[in-house]
């Protein structure tokens, strides 16, 4: 073979290995019988490829591909791969719904009853699943309509009352039955305002939900400690039960007005501590006789020979106030 021919197999080959790898990658196969199945749909609803195709939750197939349609039109036609050999129907729903509470969007299959199976490369009925909005406008619709027609009605009879009824009455019927119009304009408005709402905070929404499921996960692993907590505090509830509380709050009055007693009594200045609290000469003596007391304690320790002679062993060095001092702060230092 030829350096040529070799390096083309090689790079016939490398293509064909990259071209696997892409697929592999996706979910794909190059050797699978998988059947492809289409659906046209006016929006899509956050589906992308690679979402699961199901039938009543078990995953039969993917999304393998979405496009514009070709006519121009701006629908969308979604390319189903049908890996599993299940008969489905020719008159079969591809629906698009949402796969859990958090928003994720897959294709379920609603199985018809046609004995006509689908063969790989037809097109399947297509349906999306209502938003929160759109199901409230669908119950409230038919409610905005029966009303219409009712205040048409009404304004019928009134039309024939008019006769017989004064200008003031025929006023009061038409500002009553108008503010009942606009009553049913505002709530089509707040029914629109709460379809946007509940889009921009889906996000939020799904936020919410993980932090809930969080939440009970946490809760679900600490059973025993709750367990454990809730025993305690059923012991301690069967405790408080027993507590005498009127003696104790009898016992504690009287406490607090002893000490009452005893504080007027000091504020007044009865008794030494009196003295003590409300004398400020009597506080500086004493405060000084602590100073005088610290400085002879300290010369003892550091002159015991003036205080105490022991001949045997010789006279020691007196050292002075200064002296002293700095040795204290010296060793306050080292400290």
């Amino acid at each position: 073979m030829s350096k040529e021919f070799k390096v083309g197999l090689i790079s016939i080959l490398a293509l064909l290995l990259f071209y696997w790898g892409v697929n592999f990658m996706k979910g794909q196969s190059l050797f699978d019988s998988s059947r492809s199945f289409y659906a046209v749909y006016d929006h899509v609803d956050g589906l992308s490829v690679s979402r699961p195709v199901t039938i009543n939750g078990f995953k039969i197939g993917y999304v393998d591909k979405i496009a514009l349609h070709p006519n121009g039109s701006g629908k969308l036609i979604v390319s189903m791969s049908i890996t599993d050999n299940f008969a489905i129907a020719k008159n079969s729903i591809a629906k698009i719904e949402s796969e859990d509470i958090l928003g994720g969007r897959v294709v379920s299959l609603q199985l018809g009853n046609s004995l006509d199976l689908a063969k790989s490369g037809d097109t399947l009925q297509a349906e999306i699943q209502l938003t929160i909005g759109e199901e409230v406008n669908r119950q409230v619709a038919p409610l905005k309509d029966k009303a219409e027609k009712m205040i048409g009605s009404i304004d019928t009879v009134l039309t024939l009352m008019s006769g017989f009824l004064d200008d003031q009455t025929q006023d009061n019927f038409a500002e009553a039955f108008s503010s009942i119009k606009r009553s049913f304009e505002k709530l089509e408005e707040t029914i629109t305002v709460v379809n946007q709402t509940v889009g921009k905070t889906q996000g939020d929404f799904e936020s919410i939900m993980k932090n809930v499921a969080s939440i009970t996960e946490n809760l679900k692993n600490n059973g025993e400690e709750l367990d454990g907590i809730f025993s305690n505090l059923e012991a301690i509830s069967d405790s408080l039960s027993k507590v005498q509380f009127s003696e104790t709050f009898a016992s504690l009055k009287n406490s607090l007005e002893t000490t009452e007693s005893v504080l007027k009594k000091i504020n007044e200045g009865d008794g030494s501590m009196a003295q003590l609290i409300n004398n400020p000469e009597l506080y500086e003596q004493l405060e000084q006789s602590s100073l005088q007391l610290n400085k002879l304690l300290k010369d003892i320790r550091y002159n015991p020979n003036r205080y105490i002679h022991f001949s045997v062993f010789g006279s020691s060095k007196t050292y002075t106030e200064e002296e002293i001092e700095e040795m204290e702060n010296a060793a306050k230092e080292d400290e």
